[in-house]
């Protein structure tokens, strides 16, 4: 027989009763809660109406949970205020903190730090202590109770709308603790010098730093050679562990060659172009950009050619021909959906590289290169669609370039076309463009029954644009110049000569006074041109595919106006011998631009440039036009500002930045707005401009609207800035 010592321990004789002694600011803190708890003595007591801590203390039972619940008493930060300034002896008009951020002295910063740490260590503490419990297991070092820790924050759920009112999540717990003084103080000295914290931080410190892909692509942005990655390796010991070896770099660039020539079924033409295979690069993408549950895919192919600084002592222009896709306004979900594809299309990194060539984009070069690859694939997609996932989109196209890549994609318009016609878009010939006839003389039937105003409205101008025409009619009459009216109609001298009687006149006068009432019989009346786009691309006339998709770039009709209007000055200048004054000027607005009497010398100027010349345009007119002719000076100034409106909306690249209003009244307003510029520069070869001619006869207009109502899609957000930048970035 033996004794189990193990399971046989001697009874502990518990006490029954406790004394203690309380004093000091544990006191202070129980009376606190006792008088929350309503603790307080009665009227037979001595101190009636004071805090009962021994009635607050035996209020706790016999299973502890008849303890009263009240929150431990906090202080405000004016009660905490007030007591560092007893403590530091502040006078009474030292500056009040309204927060702990705002405390500026370092003695002040020390005490409510000393002050904060002893009210919340310990809650904290106890915190940890409870958490362990919970968990259960062995915790021994404090780094494994702070890994409890982080059990009380979630990922986020990826709604945006949801996760701003979430103050449990990892990264606002990052981002709280890196904006704390004493980690940003401590981190440096860490990282630099304990082992232990960079092994713990490595995840952090890789989060920022590039992978083996993006590597691959920052090399060549960098334009950097395997020698120079290899001399920084080298000298620079501390890179082993962040950057990535020239060797994996090497590899993945080899394999992902590989693989794209197999997954995009890359091909190369005679002229040694590059391209890969449409519709699977259009399926990878779609899917990549969520868009292959849609119904409808707008496919924009973007053309632009560019020198490329990579070729050593070789100017020879490189063309790429990309792609990018968006989808119409009726195809979003909600408008935050159509403002994050609004986002994507403007980045210069979401075209997606189809093609490229290492020639320019001339017609010749285009035909044999881009057409006949893909000239097949295109129209398959215009009359069939795309199937992604057994959906069955319905694919729109749009082509965006400068105006000598529309040339060279179209082979038609400019100097190089056979039929010579000027426009791309429509039957606008190089004669009549240099005649500059821009206006025509109609006349009023009575069985129309038109007003002045409705008149007007069919040919998108306003009853004061007739007005103005008007007057310029009589004063070319009147010089004996009338180059800009068209008379190559039968009977339209006739009509000339009946529109400046003053029978005629008198009718008019009235018809502008009251523009809503019905015009006479047989009034004769100028107008302004207005052409539809009617021309087709003849490589997509199986899907009878209109010019009208070729669209403008907002961007070159910008610069291409300012440089009409620098040569305009420049010639006004010359006539007046005041070149020399007008650089003054030009120098006083910052515009790097020196106006010489040369004939050769190229006038034009890039973007900043152009706001430059623009804020100095109406010092330059104030010294070209007389003082006398304060009329003049005037009107200079409503077209201007009609232009910075039109350009305004034109460059928009938001939907809901573009009222309806304005959106409506665009077309009418660059017509009036050329009607102006007509009247005041007053010669027709200062207006020989496409982009012009494009504006005056509707093109513009007409596109605008198309894109905006048929798809809800701003012009301005298909121009070419974001391949620009593009080029800038990668392709130099």
């Amino acid at each position: 027989m033996y004794v189990d010592i193990l399971k046989a321990k001697p009874p502990v004789k518990r006490r029954v009763e406790q004394f203690i002694r309380l004093s000091g600011k544990s006191l202070e803190n129980l009376e606190e809660l006792a008088k929350k708890a309503n603790c307080l003595y009665t009227k037979r007591s001595k101190r009636c109406g004071e805090p009962n801590v021994n009635a607050y203390l035996k209020c706790l039972g016999p299973d502890g949970n008849s303890f009263p619940n009240v929150p431990v008493p906090i202080k405000s930060f004016d009660q905490v205020w007030e007591e560092i300034s007893v403590e530091l002896h502040l006078p009474a008009d030292y500056p009040r903190p309204k927060h702990s951020g705002e405390i500026q002295s370092e003695e002040a910063k020390k005490l409510f730090d000393h002050k904060f740490e002893t009210m919340y260590r310990s809650k904290c503490e106890q915190m940890l202590n409870d958490m362990m419990e919970t968990a259960g297991g062995s915790y021994r070092t404090h780094e494994d109770q702070w890994k409890l820790f982080g059990n009380l924050f979630n990922e986020g759920t990826g709604e945006k709308q949801n996760d701003r009112f979430n103050k449990f999540l990892i990264e606002k717990v990052f981002l709280g603790l890196a904006n704390n003084s004493r980690f940003k103080d401590c981190l440096p000295q860490k990282i630099r010098t304990d082992k232990h914290a960079q092994n713990k931080l490595k995840f952090i410190v890789r989060s920022f730093l590039p992978d083996v892909n993006e590597s691959c692509t920052l090399t060549l942005k960098a334009n950097m050679s395997k020698n120079s990655y290899n001399a920084y390796w080298r000298e620079i010991p501390r890179t082993h562990r962040l950057a990535v070896p020239m060797r994996k770099i090497g590899n993945c660039r080899v394999m992902k060659k590989i693989w794209l020539k197999k997954a995009l079924k890359v091909f190369r033409t005679e002229q040694k172009c590059w391209g890969a295979d449409l519709q699977t690069s259009v399926k990878l993408k779609a899917v990549q950009d969520n868009l292959h549950r849609k119904k409808v895919l707008i496919l924009v192919f973007n053309t632009d050619a560019t020198v490329l600084t990579k070729s050593t002592g070789c100017e020879t222009k490189h063309t790429e021909v990309s792609f990018t896709l968006l989808t119409p306004l009726n195809q979003c979900v909600d408008a935050e959906e159509r403002k994050e594809m609004e986002k994507r299309v403007r980045q210069a990194l979401d075209a997606v590289t189809l093609m490229v060539l290492p020639v320019g984009d001339n017609a010749k070069n285009m035909k044999f290169n881009f057409w006949e690859p893909y000239e097949k694939e295109i129209v398959s997609l215009l009359k069939n669609g795309l199937q992604i996932e057994n959906n069955d989109m319905e694919v729109v196209c749009f082509f965006r370039a400068d105006l000598a890549g529309h040339n060279g994609l179209l082979e038609q318009g400019g100097v190089s076309d056979a039929s010579g016609k000027f426009c791309i878009h429509c039957e606008e010939t190089s004669e009549s463009k240099r005649a500059g006839n821009f206006m025509f003389l109609s006349e009023n039937n009575a069985q129309d029954g038109l007003s002045l105003r409705q008149f007007a409205e069919r040919y998108t101008l306003n009853p004061s644009d007739i007005e103005l025409m008007n007057s310029m009619v009589k004063v070319s009459v009147d010089l004996g110049s009338v180059e800009m009216i068209d008379l190559s109609s039968t009977g339209a001298e006739q009509l000339l000569g009946r529109c400046v009687s003053p029978e005629n006149q008198q009718k008019l006068s009235k018809c502008f006074e009251h523009p809503d009432m019905l015009m006479p019989d047989n009034v004769v009346l100028p107008c302004l041109k207005l052409c539809k786009i009617s021309r087709e691309c003849k490589h997509l006339k199986d899907a009878q595919f209109k010019s009208l998709h070729f669209i403008y770039c907002s961007l070159h009709l910008k610069l291409r106006f300012v440089n009409l209007l620098l040569n305009y000055v420049y010639e006004v200048a010359a006539n007046k011998h005041k070149v020399a004054a007008v650089n003054r000027i030009l120098q006083r607005f910052h515009v790097n631009m020196e106006l010489k009497n040369d004939r050769d010398q190229q006038r034009q100027l890039n973007g900043k440039m152009c706001k430059r010349f623009m804020n100095a345009f109406p010092a330059i007119m104030d010294l070209l036009l007389p003082d006398s002719d304060d009329g003049k000076r005037q009107e200079w100034k409503v077209a201007i500002d009609d232009w910075n409106h039109i350009i305004q909306v034109l460059s928009c690249q938001y939907y809901d930045k573009i009222s309806a209003t304005d959106a409506k009244q665009l077309p009418t307003r660059i017509r009036s707005f050329c009607v102006k510029l007509i009247n005041l520069v007053g010669d027709v070869k200062r207006l020989q401009s496409f982009y012009f001619h494009s504006m005056l006869v509707g093109h513009i207009g007409e596109q605008f609207t198309y894109l905006y109502e048929e798809f809800g899609i701003p012009i301005g957000l298909l121009s070419l800035s974001p391949i620009e930048k593009r080029h800038e970035a990668f392709g130099r």
